[in-house]
């Protein structure tokens, strides 16, 4: 002899009121087949009404969650300096990616190369140069102070280019494109005065290029705190050896007047 079978839970007996209306009128009928009164189908009715609203529909699968691939990059990238930092510049790709905690073909989903992955690190650079240099001048030697203390936000990346991959021929492009910045700000300072002699303009680009390593050299000391100093006695000191590099150079490579000049040796004998 067959078994009956039991009662059946509520939600199936939901279907049986597909608007609810006559559960609402009568909310302790017993429901014929199903496990409880018409006022619990009403209760799990409104339970089911709330989640949507809280939840919106319900698909038969569950939507994997999305993945921010500029987050994930910032995350590698900062692993990867760590790495080379504590490796040197041989690291490999599987070093990186042990540093960063992914597989190594997950990995190459965003830096498909070794290539890939260095430039990134000189764009970061390149990008963070061109916001900081967009600020208002704010006495000798503002552009690197500005610049320090967001490099300071992510030393590794900038030690890793500045200094551990410094000397790779390769990248020597990436680093003079860095520099070109630099030089490009310079050109500021250098600009000829009325009264200069006759081919100062030419020689700007020459006098900008002066500053060659000095900037990235003494950024790279500072992400290091290796030279014993504070934040505050290192903007004076940059401070005041930019201010008589500027006056030194804009002589030796003649860019003001020789009356400049002359007034300027007597201000300095008087000082």
């Amino acid at each position: 002899m067959r078994e009956q079978a039991g009662p059946r839970r509520l939600e199936p007996c939901l279907e049986q009121f597909p608007h609810g209306n006559f559960v609402a009128l009568f909310p302790e009928i017993p429901i014929m087949g199903c496990r409880g009164t018409t006022g619990d189908i009403l209760n799990t009715m409104a339970r089911q009404a709330q989640r949507t609203n809280d939840t919106g529909p319900q698909t038969g699968s569950r939507a994997k969650p999305r993945v921010d691939k500029e987050a994930r990059k910032a995350d590698y990238m900062r692993a990867a300096a760590k790495a080379f930092l504590a490796k040197g510049a041989s690291a490999s790709m599987q070093d990186v990616a042990d540093a960063a905690g992914a597989p190594k073909p997950v990995f190459y989903r965003i830096f498909p190369s070794r290539a890939d992955l260095i430039d990134s690190f000189f764009q970061y650079i390149h990008d963070v140069i061109v916001q900081t240099q967009r600020g208002e001048w704010d006495g000798y030697g503002w552009a690197l102070r500005v610049l320090y203390l967001e490099a300071k936000k992510e030393p590794e990346i900038f030690l890793v280019a500045l200094k551990t991959f410094r000397g790779d021929p390769a990248l020597e492009p990436l680093r003079e494109k860095l520099l070109g910045l630099i030089h490009a700000q310079a050109a500021g300072f250098y600009q000829p005065a009325p009264g200069a002699p006759h081919g100062a303009a030419d020689r700007v680009a020459k006098a900008s290029k002066t500053m060659n390593s000095l900037a990235f050299d003494t950024l790279v000391a500072w992400l290091e705190d290796s030279d014993g100093l504070s934040d505050e006695k290192r903007f004076v000191w940059y401070g005041r050896i930019i201010r008589e590099w500027r006056r030194a150079t804009r002589e030796a490579f003649e860019l003001d007047s020789p009356e400049a000049g002359e007034k300027s040796d007597k201000s300095d004998r008087k000082a």
